[in-house]
C-alpha cells in the first residue's frame, strides 16, 4: 500500500519539476536584454558590465558537491562559446582626407560627433584594406593583439611597459578590453582601446638640462558595434589631427566563435 502511494505521487513530483523548469526558462528569456543599437560610443571610463548569468554563478562553489549547480546553470543558459578576435592598430599618419576617399570604403557606416567613424566590411575587404594600409619599412610596425575568450566573458590584454615620470607608474602601450556576447546573426561587441606612448620634447630644454619626456594618448575610445556575421569593422579617429595626437587606425577582424 505504502509502495503504491509512493508511485502515485511520482507524476506529481515529475509535473512540479517540469513546471518549475518551465518557469526558470521563462524567467531566462524574460530577463534576456533587447538588441542593442547598432552603434554606441561608450563614456569614459567605461566598466563592463556583469550579465545575469554572472551574477549568479559567483553564489555558486567551485567545489565537486556543487556539481549539480553548475550542470543546471549550464542547461538553464546553455554552453558558453569560445570567441577568438584578432586586431591590428596601426599609425595612419600619412591618411588624410583625400587618402581616406582613395580606400574606396564608401560612407562610413556609423560617425560620431566626436571624430570617430566606423566602417562594417566583409572579410575579404578587411584584408584588401590592410594590404592597402601595409606601412612603409620607415613607419611604426602595427600591433596585432589576439584573444581567446568565451561568450559574455571580459577580458583584458595590454602590450606595453610600466614607467615612472614624476609620479606614481603609468602603463604605456596598447590596452584592449572587451566583452563578446554571441548571438545567431551578430555579435554584440563592446571594446575599450587605449593606445598611448612617450614622446620627447627637445624644444624645452631650459637651462641645457634633459629634454622633457611626457606620455601622449593618441587613442582612447570606448565603443559598442553590433557586428553582422561574417563581417569586421575599421574605425578611424578623425579628431587626432587637429590635437597634434597621431591618427589611429583599427582593424577588426570578424569575430570566430566556436561551437
Amino acid at each position: 500500500m505504502k509502495r503504491f502511494a509512493q508511485l502515485s505521487t511520482f507524476p506529481w513530483r515529475l509535473l512540479v519539476l517540469l513546471l518549475l523548469a518551465c518557469a526558470a526558462v521563462g524567467v531566462v528569456v524574460s530577463l534576456r536584454p533587447p538588441r542593442p543599437a547598432p552603434f554606441i560610443v561608450l563614456r569614459q571610463p567605461y566598466h563592463m558590465p556583469v550579465p545575469l548569468r554572472d551574477r549568479l554563478t559567483r553564489w555558486i562553489p567551485a567545489t565537486p558537491h556543487w556539481t549539480w549547480a553548475w550542470r543546471l546553470e549550464e542547461a538553464m543558459f546553455g554552453k558558453r562559446k569560445a570567441v577568438n578576435l584578432s586586431a591590428e592598430v596601426m599609425s595612419l599618419a600619412d591618411l588624410s582626407g583625400p587618402a581616406i576617399s582613395s580606400l574606396s570604403l564608401g560612407a562610413a557606416s556609423f560617425a560620431h560627433t566626436n571624430g570617430l567613424q566606423v566602417w562594417l566590411l566583409r572579410a575579404d575587404e578587411l584584408k584588401a584594406l590592410r594590404e592597402h594600409l601595409k606601412p612603409a619599412p620607415e613607419t611604426d610596425r602595427p600591433l596585432r593583439p589576439r584573444i581567446s575568450t568565451a561568450d559574455g566573458v571580459e577580458c583584458q590584454l595590454f602590450q606595453g611597459q610600466s614607467v615612472s615620470l614624476s609620479g606614481p607608474p603609468s602603463q604605456v602601450g596598447l590596452s584592449l578590453g572587451c566583452c563578446a556576447r554571441v548571438h545567431a546573426d551578430y555579435t554584440d561587441l563592446m571594446a575599450c582601446i587605449t593606445l598611448s606612448e612617450l614622446v620627447t620634447n627637445e624644444a624645452v630644454v631650459p637651462g641645457g638640462s634633459s629634454p622633457l619626456v611626457s606620455i601622449q594618448t593618441n587613442l582612447d575610445i570606448a565603443l559598442r558595434l553590433c557586428i553582422p556575421k561574417g563581417s569586421g569593422f575599421f574605425l578611424f579617429d578623425r579628431s587626432a589631427r587637429d590635437s597634434g595626437r597621431k591618427t589611429i587606425g583599427v582593424i577588426i577582424d570578424p569575430p570566430q566563435p566556436k561551437t
